[in-house]
């Protein structure tokens, strides 16, 4: 990525209401949906975006219309959010250890008539969702188990037999055996896409001893679903995989560009901000860490600044120092006039998204519309 390359930068900036603003745009969007449609498709997979880099109903929408099956959503609380936008299957990517934590999402799976599959990496787990399970017996409910391939932050121990056990628990209990996930995220601290394919092959290995090992112990329908953008996009799906869940590959961002995953024209995400100040040491634009977050990267990367801002010519600056609602760029030659619209693109477009109650929509025609970020908020 040669952030000096004006033309790989330019585009138009049209100034027809207030900034700060997310833009999203729209034939980048769309692209960026079907290529990793068309790449399930063609290894005879599922895909099952992760709606956490967007919250968005609408771009849900548009998954499941090009043939998503189902989304993954981060908490309940979003699992909630879109059921009640329409979603009727889903997989909630978060251990549950509390009962209470998906009795309401559980009521409205019932009431909507959605399939929800839940994680579980712990026998403290299978007792939580079976007492959930209790009180919502109508529901159409799963439980996949979680596998820690190398991120190190939940999941059962792949070499061990903790599976198993965690496998008999929900039999036990009469719950639905719905196989294994995992989030190879560590991928993004890799740097390049030679090592992330090499982290894809070595999570796929771990996943297939552990399915061989569940087949062995009676569990003979055992699927694997994968999740990672970084993976989906530096390897081929691997032979086995029932399903893919990457997410930020919706919109990406600086971090895919840095890793050799994208490029700076598939990047549909920006943010639109205005000059306010010029001194002799930045220009500040009006877009701080409450709109950019102050997330340099997910997961072992470490940008130097907060983003690369862009004027219409394709001119660069990076964002190097965020206050709360200023931004701080530097330059050097060109210097901007107050009142001059920018583009930021930044780090971490999860981030960013979780930030704002709603997003631009940018026709190539240069029309617009105003959609929802349905989920901003759910946390909980």
């Amino acid at each position: 990525m040669d952030i000096n390359d004006k033309q790989q930068w330019q585009r138009p900036l049209i100034d027809d209401r207030l900034t700060p603003y997310i833009e999203v745009d729209a034939a980048r969007l769309e692209q960026n949906l079907q290529q990793m449609q068309q790449k399930a498709q063609a290894a005879g997979v599922a895909l099952r975006p992760h709606i956490k880099t967007h919250k968005s109903v609408w771009i849900a929408q548009q998954q499941l219309a090009l043939g998503a099956q189902g989304v993954t959503v981060s908490k309940p609380s979003e699992g909630i959010t879109f059921i009640q936008g329409g979603i009727r299957d889903l997989l909630l990517a978060y251990p549950v250890v509390q009962p209470q934590s998906v009795a309401e999402l559980l009521r409205l799976a019932v009431q909507y008539q959605a399939k929800v599959t839940l994680i579980a990496d712990r026998l403290q787990g299978v007792e939580a969702i079976a007492a959930a399970w209790q009180q919502q017996p109508q529901c159409e409910l799963a439980v996949a188990i979680k596998v820690d391939v190398g991120l190190h932050r939940i999941g059962v121990n792949p070499e061990s037999d903790e599976a198993v056990e965690i496998a008999q628990a929900l039999r036990d209990k009469g719950l639905r055996f719905a196989g294994l996930v995992s989030h190879a995220g560590h991928a993004y601290g890799a740097g390049h896409a030679t090592a992330i394919a090499e982290i894809a092959r070595q999570e796929m290995a771990l996943m297939q001893r552990l399915q061989l090992k569940l087949q062995a112990a009676g569990f003979n329908d055992c699927p694997v679903s994968v999740g990672s953008t970084p993976t989906a996009l530096a390897a081929d799906i691997a032979p086995g995989t029932r399903e893919i869940r990457s997410g930020n590959y919706a919109l990406l961002d600086l971090t895919a560009c840095r890793l050799g995953l994208s490029c700076v024209d598939q990047l549909a995400m920006s943010v639109i901000t205005r000059v306010v100040a010029v001194n002799d040491h930045f220009v500040i634009v009006d877009a701080g860490s409450k709109m950019l977050s102050s997330d340099k990267g997910p997961h072992g990367t470490n940008a130097s600044g907060f983003g690369i801002a862009v004027d219409e010519a394709g001119q660069t600056y990076e964002v190097t120092k965020l206050s709360e609602e200023h931004g701080f760029l530097l330059y050097q030659h060109h210097r901007p006039e107050v009142g001059t619209l920018l583009r930021i693109f930044p780090n971490h477009s999860c981030a960013v998204m979780a930030q704002s109650d709603g997003f631009v929509l940018r026709h190539a025609t240069g029309q617009s519309e105003e959609q929802a970020v349905s989920a901003r908020g759910n946390f909980i």
